[in-house]
């Protein structure tokens, strides 16, 4: 996997990737902090941030789960169980989403829709139907390892579309509130959404062909196995978002804000786990198909060496440069150095488990992976609401750093005991064997 040509270059481009769309994503953020009223960004991060947290949930887990079934069946000859599945997840997701939509306009409409929760409410309805299919879309372009189509169009073409929108929209001198915005990050949603899902649909029609019935208890199993992953990416978010949640509960939003610069200068760290994940599944999978255990073993220990030593390197980086990436936020930003210091242990710690949830879901696992996010969550919240009151921000990094620590011991634990594979190495990585496509 990581340890071959192909897989390691697979890993090194979808990090490129998302180092590309995080400068995006940062310029756009700068952007309309400029051309916006202060409210009014503020409305677009609320706006945003719902969006992020419901289109998991509005996914149903299929993003997930393609990773367990699709290179399976394509390796296994199975094309129509292949065709049957994207058809059927697609109908899941479209219809959820719908659903969900629904009852949010509803609820709109009792707040009122010209402004405040309301308003938030709305756009976030209008919204979730193409975020819930982007998630879709991209599992399944991961599943069949075009890392390519699954980062590139929603990292790097969306933000670049919602700039240039804003940008000729307050050129014409339309003001950028946040309705106006809103408009603008739907649309360029939707544009997305659509071109993403013509092409897949595409590949997967010259790759399986025609039609056939769908085979008794297909579908049952198909959704039976996505919906605990919809609790599992659901808690992952929750995880990711509970320090900063619970800090804004106990403490004045200049702190939250000093923590939350400091979080954002560590996201290159972040963006080496995703990178790993886009392949790993993949190589997982086609290893589980393939019926051989020695090359799943050595494929989580390639995956744990490449995670490890890249998060490493990529935490001295942004510690070495913390002074001045703080500093671009303010003066009064450089506060948070501490913070980046503790976050970055618990990141380096935490790539410790290299892939090993991926894994889980592979192996059909997914109610271990379950179980342990909880407890993280547990600790993050346990520990966030203790430390919080006495240290201020570092005691929410504190926090955060100890339930990363929790995972990578519980991952390693269950993996050992429900799959016998081993997890942790901290062995530098190899080149050996490529990548199958």
């Amino acid at each position: 996997m990581f340890s071959t040509p192909g897989g390691t270059l697979d890993a090194i481009i979808a990090l490129a990737i998302r180092v590309l769309s995080a400068g995006l994503v940062f310029a756009l953020q700068v952007l309309l902090a400029r051309l916006m009223p202060a409210e009014g960004y503020g409305g677009f991060v609320t706006l945003w941030t719902w969006m992020l947290a419901l289109g998991s949930f509005a996914a149903l887990g299929f993003a997930e789960s393609s990773i367990r079934f699709l290179p399976r069946y394509q390796m296994r000859g199975h094309l129509a169980a292949l065709g049957n599945y994207w058809r059927f997840g697609m109908a899941c997701v479209f219809g959820a989403s719908l659903v969900l939509a629904s009852g949010a306009i509803a609820a709109a409409l009792l707040f009122g829709i010209e402004a405040g929760p309301g308003l938030t409410i709305l756009l976030v309805a209008l919204g979730l139907p193409f975020l819930a299919m982007e998630y879709y879309l991209e599992g399944v372009a991961r599943s069949f390892g075009w890392f390519r189509l699954a980062a590139v169009p929603v990292y790097v073409l969306r933000p670049i579309l919602i700039g240039m929108g804003c940008i000729l929209v307050s050129a014409s001198g339309v003001p950028l509130t946040l309705p106006v915005v809103g408009a603008v990050l739907i649309g360029s949603m939707g544009v997305v959404t659509a071109g993403l899902a013509l092409v897949l649909a595409g590949r997967l029609r010259r790759l399986a062909p025609g039609r056939r019935p769908v085979r008794p208890g297909q579908r049952r199993l198909w959704l039976m196995a996505s919906l605990p992953l919809l609790l599992l990416s659901g808690l992952d978010d929750l995880i990711g978002y509970g320090d900063v949640l619970v800090l804004s509960l106990l403490a004045e939003p200049e702190a939250v804000g000093i923590y939350f610069a400091a979080a954002r200068s560590l996201a290159l760290a972040g963006f080496v786990a995703y990178a790993m994940t886009l392949v790993a599944g993949r190589r997982f999978a086609l290893d589980l198909a393939g019926r051989s255990r020695a090359a799943l073993q050595d494929s989580v220990l390639a995956s744990s060496r490449l995670t490890f030593w890249a998060t490493l390197a990529a935490v001295a980086v942004a510690l070495l440069a913390g002074p001045v990436l703080l500093g671009a936020f303010g003066e009064e930003f450089l506060a948070g150095y501490g913070v980046m210091a503790v976050l970055g242990l618990g990141l380096v710690i935490r790539a410790m488990a290299g892939q090993a949830g991926e894994a889980l879901i592979v192996l059909g696992k997914q109610r271990a992976g379950i179980f342990v996010g909880l407890a993280v969550l547990g600790v993050t919240l346990a520990l966030s609401f203790a430390l919080v009151p006495l240290v201020g921000i570092v005691g929410a990094a504190m926090a955060s750093a100890a339930a990363m620590m929790v995972r990578t011991i519980a991952l390693a634990m269950v993996l050992e005991r429900v799959a016998g594979l081993r997890v942790v190495s901290l062995g530098l990585p190899q080149i050996r064997r490529p990548l199958p496509n």
